[in-house]
């Protein structure tokens, strides 16, 4: 809660929006719809203006998926940690993805200044630095994720409305009450188990694995020492 550190990690606060933002204009695209615009606001909040084919399915499908999207990708981006090749190209594509995005849909002036930026730099941090930096970098991007879809989710439970963009909206749990007559409440409880879930399975995946890699790699050394024509230096 420190200002220093609100400061630090509030690029990684806009990212988290632009994961969220984007997959309701990927659920829009998936069902024949068209994303109009996807603006980002100073404050961290973001709106998704979609075009879709009339139908219930097809606004739930739509509400639904901003949280869902990025809890699954928080997840999904901490297993693929495992190589330093998959957080390289994962710190790559997610700077492309974001540029492209910028290109086609993003339309306020505050959300091409900010995102354009980290687009450059993610692009440049998975090309240029070293394998221990693009991973630090690429598990802070996945771990930042995840745990904004955590408590971004906990805020369902006493919000209903929003003001985003100087206009007061529903949340997209009310939005899912208003379309199943389900209480927001169970939306956001079914999208906090679902965070919680990815966000274990990613950092579980991840530890067994090194922890794999890190035995097979001691065995390895272990059997270079014992094999019969290792050198050894004896210091008298």
């Amino acid at each position: 809660n420190a200002p220093v550190g609100k400061y630090v990690l509030y690029p990684f606060v806009i990212f988290s929006t632009w994961i969220h933002e984007s997959f309701h204009g990927l659920a829009a695209l998936s069902i024949g719809g068209k994303i109009a615009w996807l603006n980002i606001y100073p404050d961290g909040s973001g709106l998704a203006n979609t075009i879709i084919p009339v139908g219930l399915f097809q606004r739930a499908w739509v509400a639904g998926a901003g949280y869902q999207g990025t809890a699954i990708v928080g997840g999904i981006m901490l297993m693929f940690r495992r190589t330093n090749l998959g957080a390289r190209i994962g710190t790559c594509g997610i700077g492309l993805a974001i540029l492209l995005c910028c290109i086609f849909f993003v339309r306020n002036a505050f959300g091409l200044a900010i995102m354009i930026p980290i687009g450059l730099l993610l692009v440049a941090a998975g090309w240029r630095l070293p394998p221990f930096w693009v991973g630090e970098l690429y598990a802070l991007l996945a771990l930042t994720t995840c745990l904004n879809a955590i408590t971004s989710i906990q805020v369902l439970f006493f919000v209903a409305e929003a003001n985003i963009g100087g206009v007061v909206r529903m949340s997209d749990a009310t939005t899912m009450q208003s379309i199943t007559k389900i209480h927001y409440w169970v939306w956001a409880s079914i999208w906090m188990i679902l965070a919680f879930w990815m966000t274990a399975m990613g950092i579980f995946i991840t530890f067994e694995t090194k922890e794999s890699q890190s035995s097979e790699e001691l065995e390895e050394f272990r059997g270079t020492e014992d094999h019969p024509l290792a050198l050894t230096t004896e210091i008298i």
